[in-house]
């Protein structure tokens, strides 16, 4: 794919950005809230892009990943004390770990075969972070309430929005990554 093809203009793509900035000082903490969300799904579209956009291969097991990789932060979040921040590189090699265990054995699968191992994944996954063992770690059915960060260095702004601009950052880093 071309790489035009997947992006905007420069003064399209500062347009958007100036919005995606200003926005939030606009509107309600749970709008804030909902975009923030909005942009990590993209995140996990964008990668499911790469996947099956850039290489070819149809996956239907990103969710897998993507929920092993929230689960970390999570737990180390909550029962480790970690900052946040540090979480993410963590979660991602724990991801990629995974990924890369699943994915050896996979390598001699093609068409509707991978695609049904990766969808076994996907659906065995949710129970497999709710099994007997992991539940002190996982909250099993439950799961885990992680409570928001603060914005450091005293920012004067509330928890949702540094989120957002927290989330914005990052997905703005990894879409200029993944189109480049």
């Amino acid at each position: 794919v071309p790489k035009r093809a997947m992006t905007m203009g420069t003064g399209t793509s500062l347009a958007v950005l100036a919005v995606l900035l200003v926005l939030p000082v606009f509107v309600k903490n749970f709008i804030v809230f909902q975009m923030t969300m909005v942009m990590i799904y993209g995140l996990a579209v964008l990668a499911l892009n790469i996947l099956t956009g850039g290489s070819g291969q149809f996956s239907l097991g990103q969710s897998a990943f993507y929920a092993l990789g929230a689960y970390t932060s999570a737990v180390l979040m909550e029962h480790v004390n970690m900052n946040y921040e540090l979480t993410l590189p963590v979660a991602g090699l724990v991801s990629f770990a995974a990924g890369y265990l699943f994915g050896k054995p996979a390598l001699r699968l093609s068409g509707i075969y991978l695609a049904l191992a990766t969808f076994a994944l996907a659906t065995a996954m949710p129970q497999l972070l709710k099994l007997h063992f992991l539940e002190h770690w996982t909250g099993g059915v439950q799961g885990l309430v992680v409570t928001k960060p603060d914005a450091p260095f005293g920012l004067p702004i509330g928890q949702d929005m540094w989120l957002y601009y927290f989330t914005l950052a990052i997905t703005l880093a990894i879409y200029v990554g993944s189109v480049n």
